[in-house]
């Protein structure tokens, strides 16, 4: 059944538009530890969690881990993310529809370089990214900026996004929800599920 209505399509980063969804367990704490040298998972997670607020920058997350700035940085954005293989041509058919934009908690300064990278800004009519606010999904106070942006209501946005944390604060607020589903994980809270961007083409 498609939606109805719809005037946004709202994605994630991690888990939606690049593949892997829990960077920082599977991605950033090996490539630190292989690197740099730094093995405690913990505490890298207690470092990236003020950068991805932006109570830090990149560069002193990097030099509190003792890497290299902005080598490994450049190292690790360069290599470690991989963009979902459909969402290019899926977005660029949606983007003649429907308004885009990118909801994501990430550092600003990763965000913004992968957005550089991957030439994905022309598709975005707004991207709020947590490490430029101060809040990360799913703080409701980011979908309202997100919200806010685009000066349209909840309910007429879809969101996707492959944690069932953040769906179930869009789907509170009264946004349409999808799940990215990966490694089959069954979350409790969304409308629909695809198990690949292109699905998105037959609900929308």
């Amino acid at each position: 059944m498609r939606f109805r209505n719809i005037d946004v399509v709202v994605f994630d980063a991690m888990g939606v538009t690049f593949v892997e969804g829990d960077d920082v367990s599977n991605l950033l704490i090996p490539f630190v530890a292989r690197e740099c040298g730094c093995t405690n998972g913990d505490a890298i997670r207690q470092l990236y969690l003020p950068a991805s607020l932006g109570h830090i920058s990149s560069r002193e997350f990097w030099a509190r881990i003792r890497c290299t700035y902005p080598a490994s940085e450049r190292e690790y954005l360069d290599t470690q993310l991989t963009l979902d293989p459909d969402f290019v041509a899926v977005a660029e058919r949606l983007k003649k529809r429907y308004v885009l934009a990118m909801l994501s908690n990430d550092v600003s300064e990763w965000s913004a370089y992968l957005r550089r990278r991957f030439a994905l800004d022309r598709l975005f009519s707004s991207v709020v990214i947590s490490g430029d606010h101060g809040f990360r999904k799913p703080d409701r106070r980011l979908y309202h900026v997100l919200l806010r942006s685009l000066s349209v209501a909840p309910h007429q946005c879809v969101f996707v996004d492959d944690q069932p944390r953040n769906l179930e604060t869009a789907a509170q607020l009264g946004m349409h929800t999808v799940c990215r589903l990966r490694n089959d994980r069954n979350p409790p809270t969304y409308e629909r599920a695809i198990e690949s961007l292109s699905d998105l083409l037959t609900l929308l």
